[in-house]
């Protein structure tokens, strides 16, 4: 198992946080964590699993509110420089990022690119539920 998403899911763990692992290939693994509703799932690859490529489907955007969508989702890219919103092939939003981890702060830092991701995930609700519904 990779080294770096081991030191992370014992650091879950012991927070009680829930999460479900699936290795892809021994090279690469993937750590789902829910949170309100939505599932984030952080990609580990590289040597001890150093890469980590964090992605999360955010909603479904409707055919006719997709130009919207692409305002917003380039208004939250320069306002929000660590994530990167855009809309995927099947007009879902989807917000990834990467980062490069150590084993000396893989836990930690994964944690914290978490967290972070969930304070901005609760405060760009409103801009992208306004732009689907109004």
């Amino acid at each position: 198992m990779l080294l770096c998403a081991q030191l992370f899911m014992e650091d879950m763990k012991t927070k009680e946080i829930n999460f479900q692992m699936k290795e892809i290939s021994e090279d690469e693994l993937v750590i789902a964590v829910p949170f309100e509703g939505k599932l984030t799932q952080m990609f580990f690859s590289g040597p001890d699993g150093r890469y980590v490529a964090i992605y999360t489907v955010y909603e479904s955007v409707p055919a006719d509110k997709v130009t919207d969508l692409y305002v917003v989702c380039n208004q939250l890219n320069a306002s929000y420089k660590w994530l990167k919103f855009f809309l995927d092939k099947d007009n879902d939003i989807v917000v990834q990022d990467d980062a490069i981890v150590s084993p000396e702060s893989a836990a930690g830092e994964c944690f914290e690119l978490l967290l972070r991701r969930a304070v901005i995930l609760k405060e760009v609700r409103p801009a992208i539920m306004r732009a689907i519904f109004m």
